[in-house]
């Protein structure tokens, strides 16, 4: 199947079967992942079209909300004296494949085949969410035929370039999750955008397309007409609650700037004292200019949060996007950096 529907993956197993002189055709052996953590999380994003912002390109605003405990602590259980926090290493990383798109993606979980946000060289944009409405959810806990929750959104960012592109791969794939149901942010320089995501029962797929601002957190979209028609919640933790605030935030007069949209969207950040969950970072795509900006959760003290700087990358193009009619990115320096939670 990998070879078939996604090459860059199945190019990448036989380099890890290769390094580890295992066959990689072997079912005794899974050669496409390479393991790290345990993947769930919470989060918040909020699609801006190209007539809401100054440039008049589209923006992607994101946080990635997530526990800051080991995962003994998130079981119930004691840890281990040098166990690491869950989380605690978010890469980012920057590939230039022969074939399909080159990428810049955050990663968790898996290094080899996951991504949880990222964009390409042809200004796509995706980013995934926890879906916390199913229910009588039956996750695999392990590798499965298809592609895991956290292998889409590298799926769709290698091999696609549209919004179009992306719905008729996700359309075709086969999908199972192993913890946790998600559903998708996919976003195009050109000002298309859509939110992918499955009914309760994980047995039909639904597309929500975006008709001006979007915002989503970890409540299935298709199931409300309108924010009004959310349940009633209280405090920045709850998913109603979350996309109220997020998009009341957003929802101002005049166009807004990347710096706007970081300032709008603290405002549903995860910083409650006591509460074991963070931000753990927030960023924000300009598929314009290839762009990404980052901060991380670092640590919390005695006087509040401590948050690493705003960093920014971007995505040196090496193929001009034929769909797209945007100019062309000058190359950048190509960086790699790695978040930390602590």
């Amino acid at each position: 199947m990998a070879q078939h529907f996604y090459p860059e993956l199945a190019a990448r197993a036989r380099g890890i079967a290769g390094r580890w002189d295992v066959d990689a055709d072997d079912d005794r052996f899974e050669t496409a992942m390479l393991r790290f953590g345990f993947p769930a999380g919470g989060c918040s994003v909020a699609w801006i079209p190209p007539e809401r912002t100054v440039s008049g390109t589209p923006l992607v605003s994101r946080n990635f909300d997530f526990t800051t405990q080991t995962l003994s602590e998130l079981q119930g259980r004691s840890p281990a004296s040098d166990e690491p926090i869950l989380a605690g290493q978010p890469y980012i990383i920057e590939t230039y494949p022969d074939e399909g798109h080159a990428t810049l993606i955050v990663c968790l979980f898996d290094l080899a085949s996951g991504a949880v946000d990222g964009i390409n060289d042809a200004g796509l944009v995706v980013a995934l969410l926890a879906d916390d409405e199913s229910t009588n959810v039956e996750p695999t806990h392990g590798p499965q035929a298809g592609l895991g929750e956290h292998e889409i959104c590298r799926y769709l960012l290698e091999t696609c370039e549209t919004v179009d592109d992306a719905l008729e791969a996700l359309r075709v794939v086969k999908q199972y999750y192993e913890f946790v149901p998600c559903h998708y942010l996919v976003a195009d320089r050109v000002g298309r955008a859509f939110v992918w995501e499955h009914s309760v029962a994980h047995n039909r797929e639904n597309i929500v397309w975006a008709d001006g601002p979007q915002v989503f957190t970890n409540h299935l979209l298709h199931r409300y007409a309108d924010l009004g028609d959310l349940p009633a919640e209280s405090g920045k933790g709850a998913t109603y609650n979350r996309a109220r605030l997020l998009a009341a935030a957003i929802d101002q007069p005049g166009p807004l700037d990347p710096e706007q949209l970081k300032d709008l969207h603290a405002r549903v950040r995860i910083d409650e004292p006591g509460v074991p969950f963070r931000t753990l970072w927030h960023a924000v795509y300009d598929p314009a200019t290839l762009a990404m900006n980052i901060s991380f959760h670092l640590a919390d003290g005695a006087t509040g949060e401590r948050r690493s700087p705003c960093q920014a990358f971007r995505l040196g193009s090496q193929r001009a996007p034929s769909s797209s009619n945007v100019p062309e990115t000058p190359s950048a320096e190509r960086k790699t950096d790695r978040g930390a939670v602590v």
